[in-house]
Parts: C-alpha cells; structure tokens; sequence
C-alpha cells in the first residue's frame, strides 16, 4: 500500500483535511504574499477555491472584495450578488473608475468571455499601476474540454478585431461535437446541453475558448501585463501577473 494512503489510514478524516489544508496554505503563500491587504474586486465569484477550504486560500488575506456578476443569478451560484457588495455588468464593460482596485482575480471565468482580450483590457483599465492580475484558467485535460483544440492566438485577437458580442456562438458546432458530457452531468441530455447552449447569453455555461499555460501566459502579456509566476496544479492553471 502507498505511504500516503498509510498514514490516511492511520490519521483518519479529519486528519486528512487538515493536511490538505497546511497543503493548500503552502501553496498560497507566494500569492497570499502578493496579495496582502489589497482592494480587490472578483470577475465572477465568489469561488470555494479562494475560500479557506479552497486550494488556493487568498480571501481572508485580502482587504475588501468586490464582485462582478453577469446577473444576479448564475448556474454556479443562485443568489451572487448577496455575497458582497456585487455589481450587475458585463466583464467587459465595468462601471467604475480607473486604477478603482490594486488588484483583479478571477477563476474558471474568462473562459465563458467570448472577446477575452476585451475583458483583460478592461480588467487592466480598473487596475492601478503596478496592480494585480490572477487569472486562474481550467487545465482541459481535467475538464469536459479535453478534446478540443487549443484555442489560437490568432482567433483570440480576431474575436477582439470584430467586437465579438457575448451572444456569440462561433464555436457552437466545436462543443456540441467534442464537449464530454460523461464529464458534465450537469448539463444532462446531448439534447439537454444544445439547449442550454443555444441559450448562453442567459447562461452563460459555455466555454468559448480552451487554455494551456503557453495561451494564458500569452494572452496577459499581450494585454499589457508582465507575468510574475505561474503554477499548473490539477484543474486550474494559475497566472499571476502585474500590470505593465
């Protein structure tokens, strides 16, 4: 037997969460290190990862956190905007000042943005100088999407080119024709889920455009920010950058 499954045998399941969560905090620590006591506002939260519980625990380090929500009721979380002080827009066009925030953080979001080069542009608008960029992206082959094709540089400034909308469903045949639903039970029936996606600007469940780190790490530094670390771990794929 594994040593690892030894000593969860031996420490039982409390032990077993308190490990993971010493795991996580030591994770965190170079982020949580960055992070400290700034104003932050949240794309699309609140997320269990940033929560105590989470894999990457940044919440209880940060000063105030602010929340931007397409709606105020998502798939991921039915009554957002009561979290915290919310405000109802857009990713891309959000009312608030320039340089409003020392930092931006957002996870698993980007990938339901149809212009994403827009969104990193106006993320980086409400940034102050030298603010904070933390992009968390989903690794595909942990996902549903792990027989899509990466999407391209190229398509990406493209959708910016054209002012692609949020409606957009360019990439509709792609999913419908490679999304795993064996991984999304969720989303139900092939019937079930062509629905749900032809309905994605009320959804919004629909990831537009898939990621590798090379992408992320590309994409912000093309939107005017300087990479300071990046870590792949599981799921999320962890970009943290500072505006240029």
């Amino acid at each position: 037997m594994p040593l690892r499954k030894v000593v969860g045998s031996i420490i039982g399941p409390s032990g077993r969460r308190l490990i993971r969560r010493l795991e996580a905090t030591h994770f965190a620590s170079p982020f949580r290190r960055h992070l400290i006591g700034m104003r932050a506002l949240e794309i699309g939260g609140p997320s269990d990862l940033f929560g105590d519980a989470g894999s990457l625990p940044i919440y209880s380090c940060l000063k105030s956190i602010d929340s931007v929500n397409y709606s105020t009721r998502t798939l991921w979380n039915s009554n957002a905007v009561q979290f915290r002080e919310a405000l109802v827009c857009e990713g891309t066009a959000i009312p608030v000042n320039d340089a409003a925030y020392d930092c931006v953080f957002s996870s698993h979001s980007l990938e339901h943005v149809a212009n994403p080069i827009k969104a990193l542009l106006e993320w980086k608008r409400v940034i102050r100088d030298r603010g904070l960029l933390l992009l968390i992206l989903p690794n595909r082959h942990y996902t549903f999407d792990w027989r899509r094709p990466i999407t391209s540089m190229e398509h990406l400034r493209e959708d910016f080119q054209r002012v692609t909308p949020e409606t957009d469903l360019f990439h509709l045949d792609e999913i419908l024709a490679l999304h795993d639903l064996s991984r999304d039970l969720p989303a139900g029936t092939p019937e079930q889920f062509k629905e749900r996606c032809l309905r994605n600007a009320e959804f919004r469940a629909m990831h537009h455009h898939v990621f590798d780190a090379e992408t992320s790490a590309q994409l912000v530094r093309e939107t005017g920010f300087s990479v300071v670390r990046q870590d792949v771990k599981g799921i999320n794929i962890i970009t943290l950058a500072t505006k240029s």
